[in-house]
């Protein structure tokens, strides 16, 4: 092959090759997508998506878990309830109100009989007035509950601060005039026992959480209390207990206002737990009534 036929195919082929990898043929083949990133390059994934949990309406709760955490005294003698309220999820509930709350306490007065036994007394009472409906004739003191339309603070997290209208140590003066007349200390005794208790009310859930200190010193364990029964039993038949709608339905509570400083002035009757329950269940035994009263 002669010199200048070898500079021609030499040239043919250079040109080939500028064809195939020139700007007109772009870098890949039709259709083909380029592959990942090298290693190592500047590449960021986006943030994952953390679901928010799912909301759990007051309204709606089936079940409802509620614990006082802590019960203090402030400046002007009123309680302050912590607490928290979760449903059976352990999903915080956001939405409570103050109409959907009752609260009560008393204290554990002592007893002639000694300090194991006693009865509870409320601080906050009304006076109901003797009607039509009974034998009864004279207006008497009954135990209630509160709803402090200011009181209740949402910490927007599942717990919630209660403080109470009710200064302890300075009561209504008439209400103070009617537990005279009935021979009832409502007298704040600070070494003694106390009891904060809630209801919570519309939502198909109940709870009646309650929480026994001691003012004084603040203890919460190692302090006498009272229980007239235990809730347990009552459910052994009742399952579950459920009086005034529904919404009380542990014993601890219903003593807080079921005691002896309370009496429906209708049929001037006690309304103490521990008489008017003996009476309910063993009353067709009862002396005065075999003997027709």
């Amino acid at each position: 092959m002669g010199t200048l036929t070898r500079n021609w195919l030499m040239a043919a082929t250079l040109g080939l090759l500028v064809a195939c990898g020139g700007g007109g043929g772009g870098e890949r083949a039709a259709g083909v997508e380029p592959g990942p990133p090298p290693s190592g390059g500047d590449v960021t994934p986006p943030p994952p998506i953390i679901p928010e949990p799912n909301p759990a309406p007051y309204a709606e709760q089936e079940v409802l878990l509620a614990t006082i955490t802590d019960v203090s005294l402030n400046a002007s003698n009123q309680a302050v309830v912590d607490f928290q309220l979760t449903n059976d999820q352990g999903t915080a509930i956001l939405d409570l109100e103050v109409a959907n709350v009752r609260f009560t306490i008393a204290k554990l007065q002592g007893s002639e009989l000694g300090n194991l036994t006693g009865n509870w007394q409320s601080y906050i009472n009304r006076i109901e007035s003797a009607g039509s409906v009974g034998p009864g004739t004279q207006d008497k003191l009954q135990a209630t509950y509160e709803r402090n339309e200011e009181g209740l603070a949402n910490n927007n997290d599942g717990t919630y601060t209660y403080t109470y209208a009710t200064d302890i140590t300075n009561l209504d003066a008439d209400i103070l005039a009617q537990a005279e007349q009935e021979d009832l200390d409502l007298g704040y005794e600070p070494d003694r026992t106390h009891r904060v208790a809630i209801q919570f009310d519309g939502a198909p859930g109940k709870a009646n959480p309650f929480y026994d200190w001691v003012p004084a010193t603040g203890a919460t364990s190692g302090i006498f209390t009272m229980d007239i029964a235990a809730t347990a039993n009552c459910n052994s038949c009742h399952d579950p207990l459920a009086i005034h709608g529904g919404g009380r339905r542990e014993i601890q509570y219903c003593v807080t206002c079921h005691n002896t400083g309370s009496t429906d002035a209708n049929s001037a009757n006690t309304v103490d737990m521990k008489v008017m329950i003996h009476k309910i269940h063993a009353g067709a035994n009862l002396p005065s009534v075999q003997a027709g009263g």
